[in-house]
């Protein structure tokens, strides 16, 4: 899903039919003479949780980059069919226990755990490389692109992909390419930040996941800031909240 679908209905409408997509209520064309039921009080029962984050696959492989920034690709890689969570933070460098206003040498990075049978490291890099410039010299350590390898094969993959990038003659990719250490996550208005801006839709999640931790490694909010984004169509969204991860082997 490399296009960018830009999102049309107004979120006040969106937060309302999400609020009845995850309470497992009809949505979209009726058929003459049937009504549709929203919530009366705007709350879904703490127990809807929506069928995509209850099937979600428990083996999962982890992908690490940074792009410059990572609001932006928190909601791309977010509405990827196979990624099932992500998270944004810092990484790269020495700097113990880092803050967005004390990074030190870190760089704002966003890490991503996905199911290989749905999607495959190597597509992730193609998103990865279409979804900021990697020519660009970055004018600080924070904003740098960087891909984190977590193993021999995802650093060949990576690699592979960089060279591609520089084949034109003069062209110049700052992109590195270094062994994954570890990711220190970044603070709360930092996760899903495009959808926390949509307070109608803050207040419904906030019903079905009791703790920040289930809001951050939830897919259907993965999905949701995706759409919000503007990465994901209404009418997609609403089909991936509704479906089951498929069963493996």
């Amino acid at each position: 899903m490399t296009g960018l679908h830009k999102a049309t209905t107004p979120l006040l409408l969106v937060a309302i039919l999400i609020a009845a997509i995850l309470a497992g209520i009809l949505v979209g064309c009726s058929e003459e003479g049937t009504t549709v039921d929203f919530p009366k009080d705007g709350v879904i029962p703490g127990d809807s949780i929506p069928p995509i984050d209850t099937s979600a696959p428990v083996q999962t492989e982890t992908a690490t980059f940074a792009l410059g920034c990572f609001w932006a690709p928190d909601s791309i890689f977010g509405s990827l069919d196979g990624v099932v969570r992500t998270r944004v933070g810092y990484a790269g460098g020495t700097t113990e226990s880092p803050t967005y206003h004390n990074l030190g040498d870190h760089t704002e990075t966003i890490q991503i755990d996905y199911d290989p049978t749905q999607i495959s490291y190597e597509q992730l890099l193609e998103i990865y490389w279409d979804s900021h410039n990697p020519t660009a010299q970055p004018w600080s350590r924070q904003y740098m692109s960087i891909v984190f390898y977590h193993n021999s094969e995802q650093r060949e993959l990576a690699m592979e992909t960089k060279q591609l990038e520089e084949v034109s003659p003069g062209r110049q990719v700052y992109t590195e390419i270094i062994p994954f250490t570890e990711f220190y996550l970044a603070e709360d208005y930092h996760q899903k930040y495009y959808l926390q801006q949509v307070p109608e839709l803050m207040e419904e999640l906030s019903a079905i996941y009791p703790t920040f931790a289930d809001f951050i490694d939830s897919t259907a909010v993965a999905r949701i800031n995706g759409y919000v984004g503007g990465h994901v169509t209404f009418e997609d969204l609403q089909e991936q909240l509704n479906s089951f991860w498929p069963v493996s082997g």
